[in-house]
């Protein structure tokens, strides 16, 4: 994107970054239920996006990524709850409370025609790391020993995994989050 001066004042012009991801999102679904996720390129995604390569490099690692942004964005704000002090369990319904039933549901629901396979799985471990991640440190301010902190953390990233996947396969749209967590902790970690 460019800058445009006019007196003293800059201002950014062409799409702002969200629509840019919004757009990446949009297009990376379409296509990879159109086409499938291995005959989709980066190539394809852009075009069809109407962004640059280099836009699609500023969002994402792999096209994989572009399933899992609002889940990965939820994460970046579980760790800034979590490095506020927030109760980890608390810090979790909330993320669970407002993820959107988007991307990472349709990956889960429509994953077999989209042709995920393998990737699917690669990118939920993924996730399920960034989420044990953001909680070990937390649970070792409780007071944790770092076992238990990892163990507790790891459980409690398994449950959002599961509940995330449950969810969506049962359709997003028609079923709460938040209890499949509280669901899946209740069963886990007692």
């Amino acid at each position: 994107m460019g800058a445009v001066t006019q007196g003293t004042e800059r201002r950014r012009v062409g799409r702002p970054r969200a629509a840019s991801r919004d757009l990446l999102e949009e297009a990376a679904c379409e296509l990879f239920l159109e086409r499938g996720y291995a005959a989709t390129s980066v190539a394809d995604i852009t075009s069809r996006a109407g962004v640059s390569r280099s836009t699609f490099f500023n969002y994402v690692e792999a096209k994989s990524d572009l399933l899992w942004a609002r889940f990965d964005d939820a994460v970046v704000a579980l760790r800034a709850r979590l490095a506020d002090g927030a109760d980890v369990a608390e810090a979790l319904r909330e993320l669970a409370a407002g993820l959107p039933a988007e991307n990472v549901a349709m990956a889960f629901a429509q994953g077999e025609a989209m042709g995920l396979g393998e990737e699917l799985r690669l990118a939920a471990v993924r996730r399920l790391a960034d989420v044990r991640d953001a909680l070990t440190p937390a649970l070792r301010a409780g007071g944790a020993t770092p076992l238990v902190a990892r163990s507790r953390a790891g459980a409690y990233a398994g449950c959002l995994l599961a509940a995330v996947q449950e969810w969506s396969l049962a359709g997003a749209g028609r079923t709460d989050l938040v209890a499949l967590l509280d669901e899946a902790v209740r069963a886990t970690l007692g």
